[in-house]
């Protein structure tokens, strides 16, 4: 149960000298009283507060069980009601005297906490104009930071500005430049087209010279071999008449000798690229 007293084993001695009601009574006044109260969970721990309502308890107990022992061993004695008497005399006395210990404490308990109470209001009068203070400077610091920061802002806007219109200028500057030089290139192109376009007319015109040139040289060919046919052919017809007659300019018909077919055949070779042999020696075939 929640009311049932759980000290911790710390407190076994002072426990053990104490009945079962006051220690109930102890663990509620803990638990219970008006100021700082204690949780069940704090109430099983080790504390300066619990050994100390603890050590008081067990102090009354005996001072309890002592003075009903004695007023048993008065009423049991002849003299007795005068030791008691004195006995009763002597407790009012030390009633009188703890009442006013206690009160002392009590005042020095109040008087502690007091203090305590103004020095917790100094403190946090002291925490609250710190924190004001702080605060102020903080949102100083930040004023001055966002001022900062504008001016550094406006500082980099009008240098970005200023780079920015000395790029533009160079840019400007760069471009002009770059199309003067691409008119005096336009202008080198359109003359080196007009002379690549007059060569290729001269070329047209050379290949077409060729051509014609080539057909006449194949014309000329064509009459020069009929020519030579007309010449081998009367020689042939000729020799067919007289055969002792030799021309060695026309190329024989038979050849009887390997030497005399080699060296005809050498002229015939050379003949493309010699006109003198062209015009020397007739061929029977093609040159």
């Amino acid at each position: 149960m929640a009311s049932q007293p759980h000290f911790n084993e710390h407190y076994k001695s002072l426990l053990d000298q104490l009945p079962q009601s006051l220690r109930k009574e102890a663990w509620l006044r803990l638990t219970n009283r008006k100021n700082n109260p204690l949780s069940e969970e704090q109430a099983r721990g080790i504390r300066p507060d619990i050994e100390e309502l603890l050590t008081s308890n067990v102090n009354r107990y005996y001072k309890s069980k002592n003075r009903q022992k004695i007023k048993f061993e008065a009423n049991t004695t002849s003299d007795g009601s005068s030791t008691l008497s004195r006995l009763d005399g002597f407790e009012k006395q030390l009633e009188e005297r703890e009442l006013r210990v206690q009160q002392r404490e009590n005042n020095i308990k109040n008087t502690i906490e007091g203090q305590v109470a103004e020095e917790r209001k100094r403190l946090k009068d002291e925490y609250d104009a710190l924190k004001i203070r702080l605060e102020s400077e903080y949102n100083k610091c930040m004023v001055d930071m966002k001022q900062t920061t504008y001016s550094f802002k406006n500082q980099l806007e009008d240098q970005h500005n200023s780079r920015s219109a000395d790029l533009e200028k160079q840019y400007k500057s760069r471009i002009s430049v770059l199309e003067k030089a691409n008119i005096v290139k336009d202008k080198e192109i359109g003359r080196l087209s007009a002379s690549l376009s007059r060569s290729k007319n001269e070329i047209k015109d050379l290949k077409h010279a060729l051509s014609s040139v080539k057909n006449t040289i194949k014309i000329m060919d064509d009459i020069i071999f009929a020519k030579e046919q007309a010449i081998i052919t009367y020689y042939d017809g000729f020799r067919s008449i007289k055969s002792s007659y030799i021309d060695n300019t026309i190329e024989p018909a038979i050849f009887y000798e390997k030497d005399a077919k080699n060296l005809w055949n050498g002229w015939h070779d050379d003949a493309k690229d010699d006109l003198n042999i062209r015009k020397k020696y007739t061929f029977r075939t093609r040159v």
